[in-house]
């Protein structure tokens, strides 16, 4: 490498002439590029010339030009939308030159640490460093922009995760080597310190005659692992005097070792030449935030693992048993154990049940194969579960020792971890005293803060099934230090009123990929209503349940969310959500089906699809949400020549907490004589599956339609599905245990013995 030019040799189009750019080619690209993506034009490029003025090499930096250039689509071919990245776009103009890979992995590591805000201003410094005064020609804005559409396009190489495991690396060296693991390791460099770092760096890979050397721990497994996601050959680390890493140059030094009363630092080193005693040295002292950076980019798989080797890090905690298994084991003999009714209190009102998991809670909700479920879910995002469980209370105990033993409560600054209990809530401060901001800084209650997120994020995965290249960034909410006292009161049996509600569910699954959690925050604290949303989707990823491609009930049924890589699109315009109605009261009104207030089958009833619908129109129109681009689906259900207007997400939310009936020997097909019956039964529709008397209880014609029985669910409503007995029993049971809806369905195709094995059964 030669220092005498500004820019290196891969500077690519930043030592073209102006008149090039106007080439045909160079042109219809750039032009491509930006109507893509919406961004400035002069943006790209500028952040393009910046990225010449670093090297890149590594694993990163071969798999860049492939992720950068891929176009992977997921159709909704009902909605006329799809999920993906677009053909042409930026990141793809990008991946054609060595500035422009080097600049997205670049981007790939500041969008994963910063906002877009901070990103585009630490770009517009380093800008107006390092090149020349007329290629600065875009504003921090435009550079922030194109900086998240490149990290949104690497998130799967999960950033997150690659933090996780180098901060992990250096937490162990300090273990191994008998040494008080540092709490700063994780720390994030303000903007100013992360400038500063980037302009020695750049300035150590240009010139062969100088070392960038870092010393101390705080912010150093941030500093090594931006550095070693773009050039790793180029690194040298040292923990406590031994080498640990070490790749084909020493160009940038890491001497990470503890000591009393010592500051990190960053210097810029002259190699010493036996023809000068010349020495160039600059001193930066790092300030940082020690706090959990809500925005790192993990990739889906062992995204709860990094995270957890993050917060044990933050902390300077190295526990002997692996937390990720404790928090496993837990999350595991819950979700197999507990029935619908252990999630809520005693006695709940109709109203209520009718919001609750179905009675068989989790092993409703996920199928005949449950257990796999579970356990593969969990391994996914965290750790397998052991293969022998003990119950929920023992495993909940596991955990808490767990953690103390990591971090002794003698740790604690603040004086309410000590009592033992950091997850009593009535026990906390308020945030704004002084006492409160003591507590929110504690270690001890910051880790146990952590973990109790984790296990609710862990909870809410085992419905998502992603693709392989999904990411999202963990948001713990406005209720980030609730979720361990949430856990707590669900083993005493006073668990909160509304937190394993279907909707709550629903809607947490929505939060954690990020975009939806921050909204749901300001609508918190400015006390706005909540728009009915069924599809969330973040710069890097989209979610949404399954039933919104496919609409359909089968039996056994299966709740599952679909996270796919890829931004949601419609027509030509990317948007954040799809919600099921416009806020306020009147949407909801005219989305409100009525209450049938006659039977559709007089006398006998008989198995039929008497009260299946005709067809289902589903559509989608653009609108602006709190300052949001939001799509408004619109669900259209006609029978013949009538037509109702329908919310998507009611009967979503409907089929969560709907229960199977119980099975019996008689004949499924066995009528139903209504006139023999002790029962005020009425035979309803996907029209109106409701009926309106208080006592009477509703039975649908849709045995023959798995979309009309989808239709049928309702939210507020308590329903169960015939299935596997015949319409009699089921009735039984509804007037027993208080359901005003049987949903007419077909016998499930598979058979669930004790042991959780399901098989399926002969056709």
């Amino acid at each position: 490498m030669s220092g005498g030019n500004e820019v290196s040799v891969q500077a690519d189009i930043t030592s073209i002439p102006g008149a090039a750019l106007d080439t045909v080619s160079f042109t219809q690209g750039l032009l491509r590029a930006v109507s893509a993506d919406n961004v400035n034009h002069n943006a790209v490029i500028q952040v393009q010339a910046i990225g010449a003025c670093f090297q890149s090499n590594g694993p990163w930096a071969a798999k860049v030009p492939d992720l950068l250039s891929r176009t992977s689509c997921v159709r909704l071919e009902r909605l006329s939308s799809w999920i993906g990245w677009e053909k042409n776009d930026v990141p793809a103009f990008m991946s054609r030159t060595a500035g422009g890979r080097s600049a997205a992995l670049l981007c790939c590591a500041l969008g994963s640490l910063y906002s877009s805000g901070q990103c585009g201003m630490t770009l517009f410094d380093i800008g107006r460093d390092i090149l020349p005064l007329e290629q600065q020609t875009s504003s921090p804005i435009q550079l922030g922009d194109v900086c998240m559409v490149l990290e949104s396009k690497l998130g799967c190489l999960g950033f997150g995760n690659h933090f996780g495991l180098q901060v992990t690396r250096l937490r162990q060296c300090f273990w191994d080597a008998g040494l008080e693991i540092p709490g700063d390791l994780a720390d994030k460099p303000t903007e100013t310190d992360m400038h500063a770092f980037l302009i020695n760096f750049r300035a150590a890979l240009l010139e062969e005659s100088l070392i960038l050397h870092y010393s101390g721990t705080r912010c150093s497994g941030t500093f090594l692992s931006l550095v070693l996601a773009i050039c790793p050959e180029d690194v040298l680390v040292e923990v406590n005097g031994g080498i640990i890493m070490r790749g084909c140059r020493d160009n940038v030094i890491f001497s990470i070792s503890s000591s009393p009363n010592s500051q990190a630092e960053i210097q810029l080193e002259t190699k010493l030449n036996p023809h000068t005693a010349d020495l160039h040295k600059r001193y930066i002292i790092v300030e940082s935030q020690h706090e959990f950076n809500r925005q790192l980019n993990f990739s889906f798989n062992g995204m709860l693992s990094s995270q957890l080797d993050i917060d044990f890090a933050m902390a300077g905690a190295n526990p002997r048993v692996s937390p990720k298994l404790v928090v496993a084991n837990f999350i595991a003999s819950m979700a197999m154990s507990f029935e619908g009714k252990d999630f809520y209190p005693e006695n709940p009102s109709n109203s209520f049940r009718a919001q609750m998991l179905s009675a068989q809670g989790f092993r409703t909700a996920l199928g005949p194969m449950y257990r796999s479920i579970i356990r593969d879910r969990l391994e996914k995002v965290l750790c397998r579960p052991a293969d022998v469980l003990q119950d929920p209370a023992t495993e909940h105990r596991a955990l808490k020792d767990t953690i103390s033993a990591a971090l002794p409560f003698s740790h604690c600054i603040c004086g309410i971890c000590a009592t033992g209990d950091p997850w009593n809530v009535p026990k906390h401060p308020k945030a704004n005293t002084i006492a409160g901001r003591k507590w929110k800084i504690c270690p001890v209650n910051t880790l146990w803060a952590a973990v109790g997120h984790v296990m609710h994020v862990a909870l809410l995965t085992l419905f998502v099934e992603a693709s392989p290249k999904s990411s999202m960034r963990l948001q713990p909410g406005f209720l980030f230090h609730h979720y361990g006292e949430t856990y707590d009161r669900l083993l005493r049996r006073d668990p909160y009123q509304s937190q394993f509600l279907v909707y709550t569910i629903h809607r947490d699954i929505l939060k954690c990929l990020g975009r939806w959690g921050a909204i749901l925050s300001e609508l918190y604290e400015s006390q706005e209503e909540e728009p009915p949303i069924i599809c969330s989707s973040s710069s890097t990823s989209t979610i949404y349940p399954s039933t919104l491609a496919y609409p359909t009930l089968s039996n056994p049924w299966v709740i599952q969310y679909d996270l796919v890589e890829g931004r949601l699109h419609h027509a030509s315009d990317c948007y954040d959500f799809i919600i099921c109605a416009m806020p306020g009261e009147k949407e909801i009104k005219n989305t409100a089906r009525s209450k049938a207030k006659s039977s559709i089958k007089q006398g006998t009833i008989t198995q039929s699809g008497l009260g299946e619908h005709s067809s289902l129109l589903m559509t989608l129109r653009p609108a602006i949400i709190q300052g949001r681009r939001t799509l408004v689906l619109r669900c259209v259900v006609r029978q013949v020549n009538d037509t109702i207007n329908v919310n998507f997400l009611d009967i979503h939310l409907g089929l969560m907490s709907l229960t199977p009936a119980d099975g019996c020997e008689h004949n499924l097909s066995t009528p139903l004589v209504v006139s023999d019956s002790a029962y005020l039964v009425k035979a309803t529709s996907v029209m109106e599956p409701v009926p309106a008397g208080k006592y009477e209880i509703g039975m649908t014609l849709t045995h023959r339609n798995k979309e009309s029985q989808f239709l049928c669910c309702t939210r507020d409503i308590t329903q169960l599905y015939q299935g596997d007995c015949c319409m009699l029993c089921a009735i039984i049971q509804a007037k027993r245990e208080g359901y005003k809806v049987v949903i007419g369905g077909l016998p499930s195709a598979y058979h669930v013995i004790d042991d959780g094995m399901a098989y399926r059964n002969a056709d």
